[in-house]
């Protein structure tokens, strides 16, 4: 057997390798994957370069008296159908670049992570994020949505949408081009449920239409609410800010604060004026809003290319603690960094914290590594728990790469 100090640096060396091996591709190919975490069943991060998007709403499962990995396995079928992934998919070359999962406790988090493992192969594993949360069939105990790249247009999609239903979509389209990430925003309102969603739609699509943009742009929404169990009141108030259309695909989680509900989203842009002179990224902030070192209210991406980077976490023995959130920070600036991005590229952060503590330590450290320039489009949502055992805080991001 090899010495322990020369088997550690051999290992690196690999790693290191493993990671070239990925990033490399990323000038040349649409997908790039890096892949340091691949045995836990995803990746660290995906790169996509001009591909449609299809964005879905949360699925939960059919048969919620199932085991959580039997749940989890009947909502990647879902999934994938929805967004057309399946084999019989004539032709379509579409793969998951991002799955967004919501369990009930950590165990149910350990058994989706063993389905992971099995369902994607190393070399198209997704990036993956997840946070504990209540969902709104109190006995389920995963719910998922998803990002995957596609062929199919708009109108396709359009077309694949359940007829005759009064919900969101099951899935939107994302079309190549500018996109932009409005942070989460928050109204009031008189203090119910139903009227703080209304008041905070109203504020969202005020926003919209400065940007130049409509109710039919959006792509998903993704809603913070409490307590979940009237999450129905909400999800139809947010059903009802799209009159004319079919509303975009929804997510929810519940989160701990004394507003009923901060609601979030993603639209399509139009192309700027002069696409040669556009920045990567462009930090925007209404101007009846007032803007944060901190975060960005909104920014539109005209970049080709996304990131998706996976969750990350602290690795210090001292959880809940201004080193757990600048552990997860020197995380981040690595896995950034090895995607070809950095820290000056984020365009959306989603910060869950299950501490009044780490919350308040991740509003010290942030200014440490961001630019108060550019820091990215953010919500952050007190919850449950992170999905790891010992872990108080945990991030989901997305980036651009520095260069063209």
């Amino acid at each position: 057997m090899k010495p322990l100090t020369r088997v550690l640096p051999m290992l690196a060396l690999w790693i290191a390798s493993v990671e070239l091996s990925f990033s490399m591709t990323c000038a040349e190919e649409p997908m790039s994957l890096i892949q340091r975490r691949a045995l836990r069943g995803h990746s660290d991060s995906v790169l996509v370069k001009e591909k449609p998007l299809v964005h879905s709403t949360q699925f939960l499962p059919r048969d919620t008296s199932q085991p959580a990995a039997a749940q989890m396995e009947r909502i990647l079928d879902d999934l994938l159908q929805a967004v057309k992934l399946h084999p019989d998919d004539e032709g379509d070359d579409g793969q998951v670049i991002k799955l967004n999962l919501y369990v009930s406790d950590e165990s149910a988090a350990k058994e989706a992570a063993q389905v992971l493992r099995s369902r994607f192969v190393e070399s198209r594993r997704p990036s993956v994020s997840w946070v504990v949360t209540r969902l709104t069939d109190p006995k389920a105990k995963v719910a998922a949505d998803a990002v995957a790249s596609t062929k199919r247009s708009p109108a396709q999609v359009e077309r694949l949408r359940e007829t005759g239903s009064t919900g969101p979509a099951r899935v939107a389209i994302l079309p190549v081009g500018p996109r932009v990430y409005i942070s989460g925003q928050a109204e009031k309102g008189d203090g119910s449920l139903a009227d703080a969603t209304r008041q905070t739609m109203a504020g969202l699509v005020r926003t919209l239409e400065h940007l130049g943009l409509s109710r039919r742009d959006v792509v998903q929404l993704k809603a913070f609410v409490t307590p979940m169990k009237d999450a129905s009141v909400a999800v139809k108030e947010m059903i009802a800010a799209f009159p004319d259309e079919t509303p975009p695909p929804i997510v929810l989680v519940e989160w701990e604060s004394s507003l009923p509900i901060e609601i979030e989203l993603i639209a399509a842009s139009p192309a700027p004026k002069e696409p040669q002179n556009a920045p990567p990224l462009e930090f925007i902030t209404p101007p009846w809003m007032k803007a944060s070192p901190v975060f960005c209210r909104v920014v539109r991406v005209n970049h080709p290319a996304t990131i998706y980077i996976s969750d990350r976490y602290g690795a210090t023995d001292k959880p809940d603690s201004v080193d757990e959130v600048r552990d997860l920070y020197g995380s981040l600036r690595d896995i950034a960094e090895a995607s070809g991005s950095d820290l000056k590229h984020l365009a959306k952060a989603t910060y869950y914290v299950s501490t009044d503590e780490v919350s308040s330590q991740l509003n010290t450290v942030r200014p440490e590594f961001y630019d108060p320039e550019r820091p990215p489009a953010a919500s952050k949502a007190k919850v449950r728990g992170t999905g790891r055992t010992g872990r108080t805080i945990t991030l989901d991001m997305i980036a651009v790469p520095k260069g063209p």
